[in-house]
This record gives C-alpha cells, structure tokens and sequence, in this order.
C-alpha cells in the first residue's frame, strides 16, 4: 500500500512538471508569435510614415516630368513583411499615385523617388547611397548609422516607439525640401559622408 502511495505522489508530481513544461512552451510560443506580430505591425507603421513623408517633401518640379505625375516609391528588403509597402500603391499624394516597386536590380532604381532601405546590408546601403547621391531621391533606412551615412531619414526605436531621424545636409544636397511637419518631429543630423 505504502509503495503504490509512493508511485501515486511521483505520477502525481511528474504530471505537475509535464503540466508546467507545456505551460511554459506555450508562453514562449506565445511570446515569439507575439514578437513576429509586431514586426509586421511595424512595417505598416513604417508605410504610415512613409506615405506621409511623401505628403511633406517637396521635390524639384523637374523631378516628375518623365514619370506622368507618379510618385515612385522603391524598396530593397530582407524581411518579406516589407512587402506591406505594397498597399501604398494607388495611394494618391498631392495629386500624384503611388507606384511601388521591389528592387531586384541597379535598373530599378530609374525612376524612383523615395527609395527605402530595409536591409541591414551596409555594404549594400553605402554602395547604392552612393549611386543616389545628388538626385531627387528620398532615402529611408531603418538601420543605425543610415543617416550618418548620407541617407536622409532613417528609422529608430527608442523607448519602444519608433522614431525617425533626418539628415538635413543629405536632403539638401539631394534638391529636396522637408517640411516643418517632418523636422518637428525628428531628431536632426547633420553632415554625414560626402
């Protein structure tokens, strides 16, 4: 009797353990899905953001007279829930529709008049800045050092909200004018890589 009430207590504390694990697979499992949630809010918030950098960002009146009135809106990305940025085509922006474009190669970036950058890849990011540098281009990253590196507003998370930066020296060498709007609510840099 006493060794059946001995096997009772262990099946007893081994089902609470095996209750506890799976209790504790569950929240992690929960906590990663929760994670990849947000990752894919945060590109529609970053969409958001840019649809409206395009409604105050003045660009030279040369800088859609080949295109039909179109504002071209590029991207490169590593992450496929980028291609939120998808759902800005059609968009109208000061009269102009948006096209969305993936970037696949150096010939997509004709056109273009804000580029993102999506990807962690700075060699890529210098190499293309580099390519962009003085045209009518917009650039936004979401990488630390972007701006630094000459692109002109850059993504960044402090205190759990996103915020953006802007590099000023960057947007005027690339002919474009940023409204209040924009620069009131970021972080200023300037200078950056020549």
């Amino acid at each position: 009797m006493k060794d059946k009430l001995g096997k009772s207590k262990a099946g007893r504390k081994f089902g609470r353990q095996a209750v506890m694990i799976v209790w504790i697979l569950m929240m992690l499992g929960a906590k990663y899905a929760h994670t990849e949630t947000l990752s894919g809010l945060e590109y529609h918030v970053k969409a958001g953001f840019i649809y409206n950098f395009a409604k105050f960002v003045e660009w030279p009146t040369t800088s859609f007279e080949n295109n039909n009135n179109v504002i071209v809106l590029c991207f490169a990305s590593d992450d496929p829930l980028s291609d939120v940025l998808f759902d800005l085509n059609d968009k109208i922006v000061s009269g102009k529709k948006i096209e969305v474009r993936k970037y696949k190669d150096d010939h997509d970036i004709e056109g273009c008049d804000i580029f993102f950058f999506g990807t962690a890849d700075k060699t890529f990011i210098q190499q293309e800045l580099i390519k962009l540098r003085n045209r009518n281009i917009l650039t936004v990253g979401e990488i630390e050092g972007f701006a630094q590196m000459g692109g002109i507003i850059n993504f960044f998370m402090e205190q759990k909200r996103l915020r953006f930066e802007v590099n000023v020296d960057a947007a005027r060498k690339a002919g474009l004018k940023l409204s209040s709007q924009i620069l009131m609510s970021a972080e200023i840099v300037k200078g950056g890589q020549e």
